[in-house]
């Protein structure tokens, strides 16, 4: 089921922009084509799923990936999906663009692309919630957008630098990387591996029990 978030931002794009939602293409379901005739794709999930359908269009069309990253959430309680908001409070829980690499992992094998941009959002939302018919819990019913912080084109692969702390070393360990964005090893496993993959570093070994990389290309 389509959620507002997906459809708020699907629609930026639509009639109102020039473009139009809803275009079947290749035999695929397109969310919208802007008005200069680029395809875009709205991923609220994981991207992976979108490799095949990628392969085919990136062939002869210029692509748009946005992928929202939720920043914050306000938790709006309703007794069922089409009530009332009953309340609301904000999440503790925070995320950072940077949060896009866990995701960037199902795209290692068409990005980069000269057809392709991924564009990160940084968002702030709504997520409405109803109890669950058994207790304790509930179910994410809808989440829908508030605001846009930011947004963040990924090209080139050199730009998912821009994703990293400048201070960062070179030549690094995973251990490096993992201290310098304050975020556990696995994490930065999975960076360097996007990194390693769109060709915007290179491994040079192991440093100790940590892999080792240096920017650019082998």
């Amino acid at each position: 089921m389509e959620t507002s978030l997906h459809r708020q931002i699907k629609d930026v794009f639509g009639v109102g922009a020039g473009g139009r939602t809803e275009v079947v293409l290749h035999g695929f379901r397109i969310d919208a084509v802007s008005a200069e005739g680029e395809l875009i794709e709205v991923q609220s999930g994981a991207l992976g799923p979108l490799r095949g359908k990628l392969r085919r269009l990136l062939a002869g069309h210029r692509v748009r990936v946005i992928k929202p990253v939720v920043l914050s959430r306000r938790l709006v309680r309703r007794a069922r999906r089409d009530g009332a908001d009953l309340s609301s409070r904000l999440s503790p829980k925070r995320g950072a663009v940077l949060d896009v690499f866990d995701d960037l992992i199902g795209l290692r094998a068409v990005f980069p692309h000269p057809n392709l941009s991924l564009e990160v959002w940084g968002v702030e939302i709504d997520e409405v919630r109803i109890p669950r018919r058994r207790w304790p819990g509930y179910v994410v019913v809808d989440r829908r957008l508030r605001a846009v912080a930011g947004k963040t084109v990924l090209r080139d692969p050199a730009e998912l630098w821009g994703l990293l702390p400048s201070e960062l070393a070179d030549p690094f360990t995973t251990s490096d990387l993992a201290d310098s964005l304050r975020r556990p090893l696995a994490f930065a496993q999975r960076v360097a591996y996007c990194l390693r993959h769109a060709g915007a570093a290179r491994s040079l070994g192991k440093r100790g029990r940590f892999q080792l990389y240096a920017r650019g290309k082998a």
